[in-house]
């Protein structure tokens, strides 16, 4: 019984992965498309304003893989369930990915609009580098502990990590920083030309169907992983 109903639900996760699988490169298709042929160039950047599109969609799932993985650090020392663990490292891996890509875009993007490609006294700059280590060190850690010290050691730096996360979100709040406050969530609406508007949530959706993908893929993968390392 308690086989054939395992395969029922790896035969439906599979179906939710071919579905998302599908869902995002349609997504990712549109915006693109849309991005080159009906977003309006910006008066100060032109053309450039496209590395936007990409770098605000990957700063906006950064924070969402931060939070999933801090959340499932915190369940799991609550409840020493693994499957919480094969959750958070799932999102800590995509925390690098999207990091990764928030840093170069935007550094890109620094030296178009203002020539500069770094600025160490950037509060949002320095955070999300350190961000960036900080995620970095989590899976490095993975990498040289096993069972159940490193769910729990890797676990702990996640939680270590969310003041961080707090302080990098509100940066541009608190501090003087280079980096431009946000376009789309101001109090008077949204900072910019509708067509840039609709681009900038284009990219949003597709950016998330990925990750949501990728991560259910990278759970499932997890959790295989832990079944052969049973004894």
């Amino acid at each position: 019984m308690a086989g054939a109903m395992s395969e029922r639900n790896d035969r439906r996760l599979d179906r939710a992965e071919r579905v998302l699988a599908g869902a995002a490169a349609a997504a990712t298709a549109i915006a693109t498309l849309w991005v080159f042929t009906r977003s309006p160039d910006e008066a100060t950047l032109r053309e450039t304003i496209r590395i936007l599109y990409v770098h605000v969609g990957a700063a906006f799932m950064a924070y969402v893989a931060y939070g999933i993985t801090a959340t499932a650090a915190i369940l799991y020392l609550w409840r020493r369930n693994r499957r919480f663990d094969h959750v958070a490292v799932a999102a800590a891996e995509w925390s690098v990915v999207l990091s990764s890509i928030t840093l170069i875009t935007g550094s890109i993007w620094a030296k178009v609009a203002s020539n500069w490609w770094w600025q160490w006294s950037d509060p949002r700059l320095t955070l999300t580098l350190l961000l960036w280590f900080v995620y970095v060190g989590y899976l490095l850690l993975r990498h040289v502990t096993d069972g159940d010290r490193r769910a729990t050691l890797s676990a702990v730096l996640a939680v270590a990590a969310i003041p961080a996360g707090i302080l990098n979100h509100f940066a541009t709040l608190l501090f003087r920083t280079e980096h431009p406050p946000p376009i789309l969530n101001r109090p008077g609406g949204a900072a910019a030309d509708p067509g840039i508007v609709r681009a900038v949530l284009l990219s949003l959706v597709a950016y998330a169907l990925i990750v949501g993908w990728g991560m259910l893929a990278r759970v499932r993968l997890e959790a295989a992983r832990d079944a052969l390392d049973e004894p």
